[in-house]
């Protein structure tokens, strides 16, 4: 580095870092960069933008940031810092590319919000902002007649990209909606748009700069129509809700499934069960159940103890899985019986895949203390439309089938009677 360039570099007020653009590491910064931040200089220079920029995750994103600045330098950034102590500090960031000594660098000047000077408009208006800011990761104000839609540098940051990013139209947030959320996020802007919602209001995944998504919870309303109705423009915030949606899944899962078998527990799988039914009624589809018990378990668990029969069910749980089709409801319905409910199965089919899994439980292998032992499954099988046209009538009628393969000499699938 010259001596001209890194006496103006040490000199400045802000905090200024040297960026390698190919890895994003911190190759050198004054000293208000690494005070900042509450490093010593050393430490400072082991961080990258990665490790110290809380929006930008992966080498993806920072490739991806490296083009960005390449191509619209100045490069303008509203995001976080983080610091030794563990909070997260706000700053604005200018980055520009510089060529030092033949190599080519990233210059980014950061300075905190909190620090920025302004007149007494610009205070005012920063106050205002800085209240949003604490409220919402991000606020949207929608043109619908203009086909306009702004986000807000938080909102943004909150998504990984910088101020100047990000084309203002609709689009560009419909298209980072989780596909699997959209349809239902669209229905309701379009129910509050013609008022049949007093607010938008949804809880879907938003994708970032990383390709990830994140949880958001979003609202919003009409704030002005013209003089025949027509919207004219829609406000918003967004609230990443993420961690609190992990908990809640992660609650929801350990009550919706068996802990041992990792399958669903018999009430969540009778959800979905009427479910799948109903849709099948509906589309005339066919549809296809499944109960299967463990043979001589009861033997098992007296032979070689309560241990070895959980491993038994532990691993016939991962045989339903790797047997059965993906949209197989799987459920664990008490001791060692189970129930299988295959949508758009015919009883064809159902015979061919309750075949399928009790082969794979008969040529298992099991380790201590069940080495050479041989554990079998027996299956019953009831079809919609043929056998019944309820899930407890499907149940009743496959457990039926089922204990005739038992009576039968176990270790086998036998279909329901004819009606």
């Amino acid at each position: 580095m010259s001596a001209t360039f890194a006496q103006f570099f040490h000199a400045l007020p802000d905090a200024v870092y040297i960026i390698d653009p190919a890895t994003s590491r911190i190759v050198d910064g004054n000293e208000k960069a690494h005070a900042s931040l509450g490093l010593s200089r050393e430490q400072l220079l082991a961080q990258s933008v990665m490790s110290l920029q809380t929006g930008v995750q992966g080498m993806p994103a920072w490739s991806e940031i490296a083009e960005v600045i390449r191509s619209q330098a100045p490069y303008r950034f509203i995001g976080e810092h983080r610091h030794a102590d563990g909070s997260a500090v706000p700053v604005e960031i200018l980055t520009s590319v510089q060529y030092i000594d033949g190599q080519e660098y990233f210059v980014s000047v950061a300075r905190e919000i909190r620090e920025r000077g302004c007149s007494a408009d610009e205070d005012a208006g920063r106050e205002r902002w800085q209240v949003l800011h604490d409220i919402a990761e991000g606020v949207w104000d929608w043109y619908p007649q203009e086909g306009r839609l702004v986000f807000s540098p938080n909102l943004k940051s909150l998504l990984g990209y910088g101020p100047d990013e990000m084309r203002e139209v609709l689009d560009t947030w419909k298209d980072n909606v989780h596909p699997d959320d959209r349809p239902l996020v669209l229905t309701k802007l379009e129910d509050h748009l013609a008022g049949r919602r007093h607010m938008f209001q949804a809880e879907y995944r938003l994708r970032n700069r990383n390709g990830h998504y994140v949880w958001v919870s979003d609202r919003g309303r009409i704030v002005l129509r013209d003089e025949g109705g027509e919207p004219l423009r829609v406000c918003g915030m967004i609230h990443d809700v993420t961690d609190a949606k992990a908990q809640e899944l992660f609650l929801q899962q350990k009550a919706d499934h068996c802990p041992l078998t990792g399958l669903l527990n018999r009430r969540r799988g009778q959800e979905r069960f009427d479910e799948a039914l109903r849709g099948c009624k509906r589309e005339g589809r066919p549809l296809t159940a499944l109960v299967a018990d463990l043979d001589h378990f009861k033997t098992i668990n007296d032979r070689f103890g309560h241990q070895a029969g959980d491993l038994v069910l532990e691993r016939f749980g991962d045989c339903i899985r790797d047997v059965l089709p993906r949209n197989a409801i799987t459920m664990r319905w008490g001791g060692e019986e189970f129930v299988v409910v295959l949508p758009d199965c015919d009883r064809m089919g159902g015979e061919t895949r309750a075949e399928r899994l009790r082969a794979a439980v008969a040529r298992a292998h099991w380790p201590a203390p069940l080495e050479g032992y041989r554990i079998t499954t027996s299956i019953g099988v009831a079809s919609f439309p043929e056998d019944a046209d309820s899930s407890a009538q499907l149940t009743s009628i496959a457990d039926q089938a089922l204990y005739r393969a038992k009576r039968a000499g176990r270790n086998r699938v036998t279909l329901a009677l004819p009606a």
